[in-house]
């Protein structure tokens, strides 16, 4: 099992940065914007929604998220890599979004107030941190009672012959591209063991049910490669006290 280690990890995104929109394409054979999408049609955002968009990366979600929630409402988008967040303001700059704030900050200390937001997404980037309770756990602090948050991460197929195929590509095939389309093999090796690692889409689950959600559900996209997961705080929740304090 791959240890994550923060300063490894914020080394890594950096250094992928510029490629990183284009690598998930070619990864994903353009499906992750689709995947995103249908992630997006069952979220069922609304106008005027307070939205945290955690490791934010190069904003794709956090600029859908704002287009959703317009004017009225507001989206931050949050990372720890200084790198991927200038991408991501180039990106808004362009759009000429006015609702949306980037900060640059731990998934595991989230620099927010309880009972912040209305909704809180994370996409593929719960896998890359420390401890995936820790995260969630913070993730329900900073939501509203009855807040919703999505999660859009690596899961592992089950069906026999796909299951082999997807594990050999992802272990094999995936760390070429990275050296070829991006001169990262090092990086992109890294990245595929997180995935390995990472729980599938039951486990999961349980382990948002252990940080106090309720009705977590899950889809799963590309035959089970990818799972997006959502779930809600107890409009009747206690407040979540602070890891650390």
């Amino acid at each position: 099992m791959v240890e994550v280690n923060q300063e490894k990890v914020h080394e890594i995104f950096n250094t992928i940065s510029k490629d990183y929109d284009r690598m998930n394409a070619i990864i994903s054979f353009k499906q992750h914007d689709l995947w995103r999408a249908q992630t997006m049609k069952k979220m069922k955002v609304k106008v005027g929604q307070n939205i945290l968009d955690l490791c934010c990366g190069t904003g794709d979600w956090t600029l859908d998220l704002a287009k959703v929630v317009g004017k009225r409402g507001h989206v931050t988008g949050l990372d720890f890599s200084e790198k991927m967040l200038e991408i991501a303001q180039a990106k808004i700059e362009k759009e000429q979004l006015k609702n949306i704030n980037l900060v640059q900050g731990d998934a595991m200390a989230l620099p927010f107030e309880d009972e912040t937001f209305d909704v809180v997404t994370i996409g593929y980037g719960l896998r890359n941190t420390p401890d995936y309770l820790t995260v969630l756990k913070e993730i329900y602090r900073v939501l509203k009672k009855d807040g919703q948050v999505a999660c859009i991460d690596t899961s592992h197929p089950t069906l026999p012959v796909y299951k082999q195929a997807f594990e050999f590509y992802f272990e094999k095939i995936m760390p070429i591209f990275g050296k070829v389309f991006a001169k990262s093999f090092e990086e992109y090796s890294w990245l595929q063991q997180s995935a390995k690692d990472f729980p599938d889409a039951k486990l999961l689950k349980n382990l948002f049910e252990k940080a106090g959600f309720s009705a977590v559900q899950y889809k799963l996209h590309g035959g089970g490669a990818v799972a997006s997961h959502f779930a809600l705080k107890p409009i009747n929740a206690k407040t979540n006290i602070r890891i650390g304090k």
